[in-house]
Formats: C-alpha cells, structure tokens, sequence
C-alpha cells in the first residue's frame, strides 16, 4: 500500500476522537500514564544525542523513523537524505535548517544514526537510524500506546506496547502519510505551542502536574522543582524562565508568603489535557492505519 493510498483511506478510518478521550471517566488515569511514560523516554541519558527533549528534535527523530521505513531504493522521492529530511520537518514548523543540521551531527556522533551511501548514487548519503535509535522509537511509540491501553483495553494496543518491530515500521510508514493531521492537531494548540518548542518545558509543567500543582491547596514552591533540571537536560534557570512564561500566561500563579507557592490554573489543565488528547486521537488513528497497512500486505503476500 502506498502512501498516497494511505491518505485517501484516512477518513474511513475509525478512531477516538480528541472530545471523546476527554469524556471518557478514566482519562484522569491515562493522563497520568501518558506523563510517567513520555518523562522516562525524555529524561537526560534517555533521550537521544545526550540533548534535552522539544518538539523540534522530537518531530526530527520521528521523520527520520518514517523516511527510512518509507524508503524504496526505486522510488527516487522516497530517499531519506537530508534534505527530503529537512523539507519535511519545516512542515511542522518547530526546527530550523540550522538545528536539524547540528542535531543530525550529533546523532552520527552518539551512535544513534549512520550515513550511508545510496548504491544508485554514490554522490547521495542516506540517513539510517542505527539499533539505538529504532530502539529509543518503540519505548517512545509505546509511551503514547501506555496511555490509549487505559482507556480502550479491549482489543487495546498490544503491538504497540510490547515494541514489535514489524508494527514498528508499519506505524512509521503509516504515520509519514498521517503528517498533515498531526501538523494540524498541535497548530490547534495555540496555546501551549512555546511550551512544545522549548526543551523539556511540556515535561517539566507536566511533572509538575502530577506532583500535586494543579492543586488549590498546593504547596509546592520553585525550588521543589530543582530536580527536574538535571532529569530533563535543562539548567535552573531554564526551569524558572519556563515557570515565568507560565505565569505570564496564566498558566500559573504564586501564592502565600512572599508569593513563595506555585500552583498550576485551570486553564493550564484546559489547554495541556486538550493536547494530550488530540495526541492521543493522531496516535490511535495511526494505529489503525498501521494495523491496515500490515493486513493489507499480508493478503498481497508482501
């Protein structure tokens, strides 16, 4: 199946919608999977390239993920270099040429991606994620599949979650056709579109979350935070300046003596919990195409 075939099919597909993740009574429990799963593929050792965690270089790895299983040594368009790589990611609009360039370096350097030459041309390197990196994608697709297994066990997403590899490059190849609506469920999220570019602030707010800071009674302070610093990748600072703009955004107030308390609003939880299920609607609609795309295959005998 092709992936222009894949996006004919995507409206006939049916999927969880963002209104229904929202409705449903045990999303309070996979927001909580979804943020325990995503904080341990994003923290400092975890994440690849040794770099803190943003949309950007997120959406980078992802592309790279789905170009390789996309790639078909006849189909010229199809030749995951790095310019099909950086076309595509200025889709999302969260990396620049220049940060796709240095990170790109960084993963060959780490051991997380190979450059290889393109047999049909020997002038054209192709980017090849190495064992490292495919590995790091499963935990990282699992992580979203973590947080859908709570609220759809049955038949739930057990080849997601249990990392199988041909599932793998099926949800790669199906998600790469899946792009244009996963552009536009986070450009939705207006809001909240600083705390997706800057490095590990969606983690950090969302760890904050889960520590009690949505509270009216909080009594978490700043400095109950220091330890997310070195967690995520990030310094002190970076986490006070996140925390900043939070408040700037009435994300977030202070409270108490000397202001000296933070606690996160109701209209922080409003915003991250309609992007976490928007996520949630893309990564089960991939799903579906993938499992698709995998049946179809089966019965041409490819």
């Amino acid at each position: 199946m092709t992936a222009r075939s894949i996006i004919r099919g995507i409206g006939a597909i049916e999927h969880a919608t963002p209104e229904q993740i929202l409705a449903h009574p045990e999303f309070p429990a996979a927001r909580r999977v979804f943020v325990s799963e995503h904080a341990k593929v994003y923290e400092a050792g975890v994440f690849p390239a040794q770099f803190g965690a943003d949309a950007g270089r997120v959406t980078t790895l992802a592309i790279i993920v789905c170009q390789h299983a996309g790639y078909d040594p006849a189909d010229k368009a199809s030749w995951p270099t790095l310019t099909y790589l950086k076309d595509t990611v200025a889709r999302f609009g969260f990396a620049s040429p220049r940060l796709i360039d240095s990170f790109v370096a960084r993963l060959v350097q780490t051991g997380y991606l190979e450059l290889r030459q393109q047999p049909e041309d020997n002038r054209v390197r192709l980017l090849c994620p190495t064992e490292r990196l495919l590995a790091w994608d499963r935990d990282w697709m699992a992580a979203h599949y973590a947080a859908l297994e709570v609220l759809y066990p049955d038949p739930g997403f057990k080849p997601a979650c249990e990392r199988d590899v041909a599932f793998q490059t099926a949800h790669a190849r199906s998600a790469a056709a899946a792009f244009d609506a996963i552009i536009a469920m986070m450009w939705s999220n207006l809001e909240i579109i600083f705390f997706l570019s800057s490095t590990s602030a969606l983690i950090i707010l969302l760890s904050l979350f889960e520590m009690g800071g949505s509270d009216p009674e909080s009594r978490i302070r700043e400095a109950d935070l220091v330890e997310l610093a070195p967690r995520f990748a990030v310094s002190r600072s970076h986490v006070r300046n996140i925390l900043a703009v939070a408040q700037e955004r009435s994300f977030l107030v202070r409270s108490g003596p000397r202001n000296a308390y933070i606690r996160l609003t109701p209209h922080w939880v409003t915003a991250f919990d309609r992007f976490i299920a928007g996520s949630l609607a893309q990564s089960d609609l991939t799903y579906r195409l993938a499992l698709r795309h995998q049946a179809e295959r089966a019965a041409s005998g490819a």
